[in-house]
């Protein structure tokens, strides 16, 4: 063998190692990213499920209506990825709440999960529903 073919063929050895360690790291920050996405659009739940417990009654002599955006003000939470011993990412969780014009009450609830993955990329995971008055 000449010294051209041993450098040649360690050329190539080191190209393939380089692309197996670039997928490797592409793999693992995918990983990362969907896990934190999860996590994300489930804070986003949560907070869905909050207002949507809240108590909204028309119907009654006493009405009372708690279903306003005052109730839920922007809320700073931690995405939690498990398995991991790294600080959690932080999270802002905005709700909004508008009405519907309808004959019946009516209203949308839109929740905001917005996060920063590795500190660049903006997020954001959203959910709406709509929601009408207790009877």
């Amino acid at each position: 063998m000449t010294l051209v073919e041993v450098l040649f063929s360690l050329v190539i050895t080191v190209l393939i190692v380089a692309g197996i360690v670039n997928g490797y790291i592409y793999c693992t920050t995918a990983a990362v990213k969907a896990e934190l996405a999860q996590a994300a659009n489930a804070k986003a739940m949560q907070r869905l499920e909050e207002v949507r417990s809240a108590t909204w009654n028309t119907s009654s002599s006493l009405a009372e209506d708690q279903l306003v955006a005052t109730n839920f003000p922007d809320e700073i939470v931690t995405l939690d990825v498990p398995g991991t011993n790294t600080v959690g990412t932080l999270a802002t969780i905005i709700t909004t709440i508008t009405p519907i014009s309808l004959p019946s009450p009516m209203r949308t609830i839109h929740v905001d999960c917005v996060w920063q993955f590795l500190g660049g990329e903006w997020i954001t995971n959203a959910i709406e529903t709509i929601r009408a008055a207790d009877q």
